[in-house]
């Protein structure tokens, strides 16, 4: 049942904390607009019944990195997730800072590319480089 478990469905109908999925959550108030809180003795953290924000959907970072992938901008992102384009920022940073670096192999054969870009001015040059394993394609 937690396996499915997604932060869209209410809080009330699966009594099931949304962060580490005990079952031991209290009511705790209400919001400014009204909206049921909750509160979770295991891990005390708070959470709403429900979030009628779409950055808040459980498969939101899967979306950002597939529409990034593609090649839309911020804005055109924001704009097709219905998310603000300053909370779009934090999460590309939050994913950005989650990626491990691959550990590189002696002997073996990887494919080296590399793209130079500008920051703000032509004078400041900063370089991408990106190597894959042929055979793995990682």
């Amino acid at each position: 049942m937690t396996g499915n478990h997604n932060r869209c469905i209410k809080v009330s109908e699966t009594r099931i904390c949304t962060f580490c999925y005990s079952c031991k959550i209290i009511k705790n108030g209400h919001t400014k607009t009204g909206k049921q809180q909750h509160i979770c003795k295991q891990c005390n953290h708070r959470f709403l019944n429900y979030y009628s924000y779409n950055a808040y959907r459980k498969d939101i970072d899967f979306l950002i990195i597939q529409l990034i992938k593609e090649g839309l901008g911020i804005r055109s992102i924001a704009r097709v997730l219905n998310i603000s384009t300053t909370t779009l920022l934090k999460r590309i940073l939050d994913i950005a800072g989650n990626i491990r670096s691959p550990v590189l192999s002696f002997g073996k054969t990887y494919e080296v590319d590399e793209m130079r870009f500008f920051i703000r001015k032509k004078s400041n040059p900063m370089w991408l480089t990106y190597a894959m394993d042929k055979t793995t394609l990682s």
